[in-house]
C-alpha cells in the first residue's frame, strides 16, 4: 500500500494529539518496512525527518503553521498531492479529512468527543457549529474511523448513532520510553533548573476549563489550612484559555507562595519532573485517552485521578479515582497517598506495570490494521 499521513496539525509545543503524531510516524517507520509511506507536513517541521527515516518513508512540506494555512493545505493541497502520488490509504489524525475524498480510502483518528459532550470546556472555534459539523462528516465518510478507548469509541456511537460499529478500530495509544525511573541526580538538576520548591505535588498538562484545576486547588487549600501536608503545588503546562479566574483562585492568603505555575515544560525535562513528585494528580473532567498520568505511574509516582471516561478505563486498580465534583474525596485521596507509606508503596508498583502495558509499537501495528480494514472496505 501507499499510505499518505496529515501530519499539518503538529505543534512544537507537544499536546497529546501531537505527541500521538509524532510517535505515529516513528513507529510506523519501525515496524513496517513493506508498506510506502509519505508524510505530509508543515515547512517549519521538516527538521524532524532530516534523518533517521528508513527508505520507505518520505515526507513532502505541504504548508506552514498558520492555523488558516494548514486549512487551505489540508482541503485543497493535500487531495491534490495524494491522489499525485497515487495513495491507497490517506489517514487524517486530528479529527477532520479532506472534503475531496478522491480515490483513495480514509481513515480519522477521534481522539475525543469532549467539543460535543463538552462543548463548554473548549474554545469558540471548536464548540462552533462548522467545526463540529465537519467533525461529524469527517467520522461519517471515513472508511474507518481509528479511536484511543473504549469511552471515546462510546462517545462517536453516542451522537453519531447511525455508524456502523465495525467501522471504528480501537488503538490504544502508548507511552514513551523515556519515561521511567530517573536517577536523583537528573532529578534534581532538573528541579533546580527550572527553581521548582520540593517537596511538591504536580499537575502536567493545558491550563484550560476541562482540566478541572480549580477542584484541585481547592482540595490542596483544604489540606494546607488543615496542616496535614507541606508539599508545594506545581502546574505545569501552557496557559491555554479560561484560566482567568484561576489564577485569582491561587492568590488567596492561604495559597500564596505554594501554588506555582511552571509553564510549558520541554519534553526531554518531562521524566525527571515527574520523578520528582511526591505525587501526581489530574482531576480532568473527561479525557479520550490521557497521557500525563500514565507517564507520571511510568516514572514512579503515586497517581491520583478521576472516575472519568478513559481515565477510569486506563487507570483503574493502578490509582486513587474519584469523581471529578468531589472535592472532599479527591483532598482525602491526596493526603492518604501522601501519608500512608504502605497505600504509597501499593500504587507505585501497580502503576509501574499498569504503564508498561502501554508501548507505541503496539499502537503503531494496529494502526496499520486499520489501513487495511479500509482496503478491505473497499475491495468489498
Amino acid at each position: 500500500m501507499r499510505i499518505a499521513i496529515d501530519f499539518t496539525s503538529f505543534i512544537p509545543q507537544m499536546t497529546g494529539v501531537d505527541t500521538y503524531l509524532k510517535q505515529l510516524v516513528w513507529n510506523l517507520a519501525k515496524v513496517d518496512r513493506i508498506n510506502q509511506y509519505r508524510i505530509y507536513h508543515n515547512y517549519e517541521d521538516r527538521r524532524l525527518f532530516a534523518e533517521g527515516l528508513p527508505p520507505n518513508v518520505s515526507h513532502c512540506p505541504l504548508s506552514a503553521r498558520p492555523r488558516s494555512t494548514r486549512l487551505i493545505a489540508q482541503q485543497m493541497l493535500l487531495p491534490v498531492a495524494v491522489s499525485s502520488w497515487g495513495a491507497d490509504v490517506v489517514h487524517s489524525p486530528s479529527f477532520i479529512i479532506p472534503y475531496l475524498r478522491g480515490a483513495a480510502r480514509h481513515v480519522v483518528t477521534v481522539h475525543d468527543m469532549t467539543s460535543f459532550s463538552h462543548p463548554h470546556c473548549h474554545i469558540a472555534l471548536r464548540r462552533s457549529w462548522l467545526y463540529q459539523r465537519a467533525v461529524l462528516a469527517s467520522i461519517m465518510r471515513a472508511d474507518v474511523v481509528v479511536v484511543p478507548s473504549q469511552a471515546t469509541r462510546r462517545a462517536v456511537l453516542e451522537f453519531l448513532p447511525d455508524l456502523q460499529p465495525d467501522r471504528i478500530h480501537v488503538t490504544v495509544l502508548g507511552i514513551g520510553e523515556e519515561f521511567r525511573r530517573c536517577d536523583p541526580a537528573s532529578v534534581r538538576e532538573v528541579v533546580t533548573r527550572l527553581t521548582l520548591p520540593e517537596p511538591y505535588i504536580l499537575y502536567v498538562g493545558t491550563v484550560e476549563p476541562r482540566k478541572n484545576l480549580p477542584a484541585l486547588v481547592e482540595a490542596y487549600r483544604r489540606l494546607v489550612q488543615a496542616g496535614v501536608i507541606t508539599e508545594h503545588l506545581v502546574l505545569a503546562g501552557k496557559l491555554g484559555w479560561g484560566y482567568e479566574s484561576l489564577l485569582k483562585q491561587i492568590q488567596v492568603p492561604a495559597l500564596r507562595g505554594r501554588v506555582h505555575l511552571a509553564g510549558y515544560v520541554n519534553q526531554q525535562d518531562l521524566p525527571a519532573l515527574y520523578a520528582g513528585a511526591r505525587l501526581f494528580v489530574y482531576p480532568s473532567f473527561h479525557e479520550g485517552f490521557g497521557f500525563p498520568p500514565l507517564e507520571a505511574m511510568a516514572c514512579g509516582v503515586p497517581v491520583v485521578s478521576t472516575k472519568s471516561s478513559s481515565l477510569a478505563e486506563n487507570l483503574a486498580c493502578a490509582a486513587e479515582l474519584v469523581a471529578p465534583d468531589d472535592l472532599a474525596g479527591l483532598a482525602d485521596a491526596m493526603q492518604r497517598l501522601l501519608t500512608d507509606d504502605a497505600l504509597r508503596a501499593k500504587r507505585q508498583e501497580h502503576g509501574l506495570e499498569q504503564a508498561r502495558q502501554y508501548r507505541w509499537e503496539h499502537t503503531a501495528r494496529e494502526t496499520m490494521k486499520s489501513y487495511h480494514m479500509a482496503m478491505d472496505m473497499a475491495r468489498g
